[in-house]
């Protein structure tokens, strides 16, 4: 991979090998995110493409900035909250309250029922301060005890 210049062009690369053609050429297609921001026009940009280039601007550990305005909002102890609308929490069906969780995806894990599965009794979670821990698969930001994803395994 010696002549990959920049993350974008190992994102082509990577979507052209899993996903084929039509992902390349929507990334190729968007003009507006690959200029350097000199050479961005004058008027304002649309709404999308702010908000890809802010993601692609931060730095990965940092949490997604609806998670910090609702953290100090809420107080102290959920500073640095993943927000639920974060890829990484969407992909995983991560909810700060279990009660949030769709019917569909309660079901029994490893011999658990669903009524007593939560991110405090998970084998992945570190519990810190108040009822906000870390989690070895959501490392973007912070959790809650009493939320819950579909990683959740039992704790040994």
């Amino acid at each position: 991979m010696s002549n990959v210049k920049t993350r974008r062009d190992a994102i082509k690369m990577s979507l052209g090998v899993l996903v084929g053609l039509p992902a390349v050429s929507a990334l190729n297609a968007c003009t507006q995110c690959s200029k350097p921001a000199a050479d961005a026009p004058a008027s304002a940009p649309n709404a999308a493409a702010t908000e890809a280039a802010a993601t692609e601007a931060a730095p990965a550990s940092a949490p997604a900035a609806d998670a910090a305005g609702s953290a100090a909002s809420t107080g102290g102890d959920t500073a640095g909250l993943i927000a639920e609308t974060d890829p990484l929490a969407t992909g995983l069906n991560y909810k700060h309250d279990k009660a949030n969780v769709p019917a569909n995806l309660q079901v029994e894990k490893n011999g658990v029922a669903f009524a007593e599965q939560s991110c405090s009794n998970c084998m992945f979670f570190k519990a810190e301060s108040g009822d906000v821990g870390a989690c070895q698969v959501i490392p973007t930001g912070k959790v809650k005890a009493r939320g819950w994803c579909s990683s959740w395994s039992k704790k040994a």
